[in-house]
């Protein structure tokens, strides 16, 4: 028997989104007055955007450090804009969350940090956004979808969780979470189907 999901959880970057990395650096570099090597440098290569992403250095703090770095006024508004030329909507994917169950809660949980998470709440109105910064911890780690489930109200076996990588999946059904691989809309039409969600 299939129990009655209360709250889905679902990835954005490579299930409702496409994200293109070299663009967001191309954007930033733009704005700093650098090549995107050496803002990638930075942000790859000296660690911050893991960082940030961890939680360990919020918005403020990685503007500062970059901008020290590169003499450059980089703000938050930058990255914003950064971060949502780079990220292609896949509109048809996002048309199913339009027919699922209006009794069950929606999110999406990300592995990014402040910055990144302000932009697709930017691109997903109504839609919370949980991130690996304010939770601080990172999928696959099963405590983050605890975190989760725990922020949406909702029993970790009450949760499904989707993802288009299986080791994220994997994580979260070792928290005690339902959990699917989804790629594009005709598999996350089935997963949804599967669980009574459309």
């Amino acid at each position: 028997m299939i129990p009655m999901i209360h709250a889905l959880l679902l990835d954005f970057d490579g299930l409702l989104a496409d994200y293109d990395h070299p663009r967001h650096l191309q954007h930033l570099a733009q704005a700093a007055g650098c090549t995107p090597a050496v803002i990638d440098a930075q942000l790859r290569g000296a660690g911050l955007e893991l960082a940030h992403a961890r939680g360990e250095l919020d918005g403020d703090a990685l503007l500062q450090v970059l901008n020290a770095q590169l003499g450059s006024r980089l703000s938050a508004a930058d990255w914003l804009a950064a971060r949502t030329r780079a990220s292609t909507l896949r509109r048809d994917t996002l048309a199913l969350l339009q027919r699922l169950r209006p009794d069950a809660r929606v999110a999406v949980l990300t592995n990014n940090g402040a910055l990144s998470a302000a932009a697709i709440a930017a691109l997903l109105p109504g839609i919370e956004v949980l991130c690996s910064a304010t939770l601080g911890v990172r999928k696959p780690d099963p405590r983050i979808y605890l975190a989760a489930a725990e922020r949406l109200g909702s029993a970790p076996a009450r949760t499904l969780f989707i993802d288009h990588l299986f080791r994220n999946v994997q994580g979260a059904r070792s928290a005690g979470l339902h959990a699917d691989t989804a790629h594009h809309t005709q598999s996350l039409r089935r997963v949804l189907r599967r669980w009574h969600l459309l």
